[in-house]
Parts: C-alpha cells; structure tokens; sequence
C-alpha cells in the first residue's frame, strides 16, 4: 500500500527570483517552479513567502508567510526602483501643476516642492497618519 506523501514547506525571505525559480536567503540552492504548478505567482525580492514542494523538490506554491515582516531599509515604502521611479514622478507632475497657475515661481522652486512633497510621501508613518492620535 503507497503511503500519501505531502508536501514540505520553507519559509523565507526572497533573496533571488526569475521566471523559473526562486532563492531563499540563507539557502545556497534555487527552488524551481514546477511546470504542473498552475497559477504560481513570483514573488518579489525580499518577500516573506511560504513556499510549497513537492517530493521531487519543485515548487507548487507560493504564498505570503504569516508573521512579522523585516523593516524595509533604505527608500521607505517602495519595493523597487521602478516604484520609486514612479513615485518620484507622479510628486514632480504635481509640483508642476501646482507651479503652472503661480507664474512668479522658478523651476528650480518646482523641484524643491517636489523633493518637499516626496519626503512628505515617504514619511516614517506615525499615530497622526492613521487616525490613531484620538
């Protein structure tokens, strides 16, 4: 009679990730998809993950891991360069449409209200920002 084998489960952070696998920090080896997985989606580096294999070592699932995170050190609140990129972008547009109905102002003072309001955005968050202060 076979015995049913389940699955195993690694918890980790994403060191590494391409189209056919992962690597998790602390672990020297890729984990790659399985091609009869469906609808595995790829982490992002640095992700808190669960990840499911089968008994041949290939990856079935990928899900979030329940517990606490690691702070994000560095560009607070953005997971990439291209967020960051964005970020950056959508607070320089919104100087320069502030600035466009105030013709005294120069365009070197559009970028320091858009640096302004970039800290702003990025800001530590605090009691204030979530209502909690009451």
């Amino acid at each position: 009679m076979a015995v049913p084998i389940t699955p195993d489960t690694v918890t980790g952070h994403v060191a590494s990730v391409n189209p056919k696998g992962l690597r998790l920090d602390g672990h020297a080896d890729w984990l790659n998809y399985s091609r009869f997985a469906e609808d595995i989606v790829p982490p992002m580096r640095g992700q808190h993950v669960t990840v499911t294999v089968d008994r041949q070592g290939f990856v079935r699932a990928v899900e979030p891991a329940s517990g606490p995170e690691e702070p994000a050190t560095g560009y607070q609140g953005a997971t990439s360069v291209k967020d960051r990129t964005i970020t950056r972008l959508a607070v320089l547009k919104a100087a320069a449409e502030f600035a466009a109905s105030r013709p005294q102002l120069k365009s070197g003072e559009v970028l320091k209200i858009a640096a302004s309001w970039e800290r702003w955005v990025n800001r530590a968050e605090s009691a204030e920002d979530t209502g909690d202060a009451f």
